[in-house]
Protein backbone atom coordinates (compact mmCIF):
# COMPACT_ATOMS: atom_id res chain seq x y z
CA UNK A 1 0.00 0.00 0.00
CA UNK A 2 1.14 3.29 -1.04
CA UNK A 3 1.35 6.24 1.68
CA UNK A 4 0.88 10.09 1.54
CA UNK A 5 1.04 12.52 3.75
CA UNK A 6 -1.09 15.83 3.67
CA UNK A 7 1.38 19.20 3.31
CA UNK A 8 -0.93 21.34 5.35
CA UNK A 9 -3.84 21.21 8.11
CA UNK A 10 -7.14 21.43 6.03
CA UNK A 11 -10.84 20.77 5.80
CA UNK A 12 -11.25 19.07 2.34
CA UNK A 13 -15.24 17.95 0.94
CA UNK A 14 -15.85 14.61 -1.40
CA UNK A 15 -17.97 15.24 -4.11
CA UNK A 16 -19.79 13.48 -1.90
CA UNK A 17 -20.60 16.08 0.61
CA UNK A 18 -18.24 14.46 3.41
CA UNK A 19 -16.16 16.69 4.78
CA UNK A 20 -12.34 15.12 6.61
CA UNK A 21 -9.87 17.00 8.26
CA UNK A 22 -6.46 16.33 7.47
CA UNK A 23 -3.33 17.17 9.36
CA UNK A 24 0.17 17.49 8.89
CA UNK A 25 1.70 14.44 10.13
CA UNK A 26 -1.33 12.14 9.56
CA UNK A 27 -0.90 8.96 7.07
CA UNK A 28 -3.32 8.30 3.83
CA UNK A 29 -3.45 5.68 1.65
CA UNK A 30 -2.60 7.23 -1.86
CA UNK A 31 -5.92 5.12 -2.93
CA UNK A 32 -7.93 7.03 -0.87
CA UNK A 33 -11.00 9.11 -2.12
CA UNK A 34 -9.95 12.06 -0.10
CA UNK A 35 -6.30 11.82 -1.86
CA UNK A 36 -7.53 11.47 -5.40
CA UNK A 37 -9.88 14.11 -5.16
CA UNK A 38 -7.41 16.65 -3.77
CA UNK A 39 -3.99 14.98 -4.46
CA UNK A 40 -2.58 19.00 -4.31
CA UNK A 41 -2.98 18.96 -0.61
CA UNK A 42 -0.79 15.40 -0.38
CA UNK A 43 2.37 14.43 -0.84
CA UNK A 44 5.03 11.37 -0.74
CA UNK A 45 7.25 12.84 0.50
CA UNK A 46 7.68 11.42 3.94
CA UNK A 47 8.84 15.05 5.50
CA UNK A 48 5.36 15.85 5.47
CA UNK A 49 4.29 12.61 7.67
CA UNK A 50 6.66 13.67 10.91
CA UNK A 51 5.43 14.81 13.53
CA UNK A 52 7.42 17.64 15.90
CA UNK A 53 7.75 20.08 18.24
CA UNK A 54 9.85 22.91 16.36
CA UNK A 55 10.52 21.57 12.67
CA UNK A 56 14.17 20.32 12.25
CA UNK A 57 16.50 21.61 10.27
CA UNK A 58 15.95 20.18 6.95
CA UNK A 59 12.35 21.36 6.89
CA UNK A 60 13.17 25.02 7.76
CA UNK A 61 15.92 25.62 4.99
CA UNK A 62 13.93 25.27 1.35
CA UNK A 63 15.51 25.34 -1.42
CA UNK A 64 15.98 28.46 -3.14
CA UNK A 65 16.34 29.02 -6.52
CA UNK A 66 19.15 31.05 -8.53
CA UNK A 67 17.68 33.88 -9.80
CA UNK A 68 20.59 34.87 -12.01
CA UNK A 69 23.48 33.23 -13.47
CA UNK A 70 27.02 32.18 -11.96
CA UNK A 71 29.76 33.95 -13.66
CA UNK A 72 31.19 31.62 -16.95
CA UNK A 73 27.44 30.41 -16.32
CA UNK A 74 24.76 30.48 -19.50
CA UNK A 75 21.23 30.45 -18.82
CA UNK A 76 18.30 29.67 -20.75
CA UNK A 77 16.09 32.63 -22.50
CA UNK A 78 13.25 31.78 -24.85
CA UNK A 79 12.54 35.61 -26.31
CA UNK A 80 9.03 35.80 -27.94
Amino acid sequence: MDVVYPVADAALTLQTGATFTIRRGQHWPAEDAIVKEHPGQFSDDPRYGLAFSSPPAELSEAPVEQATAAPGERRAVRRG
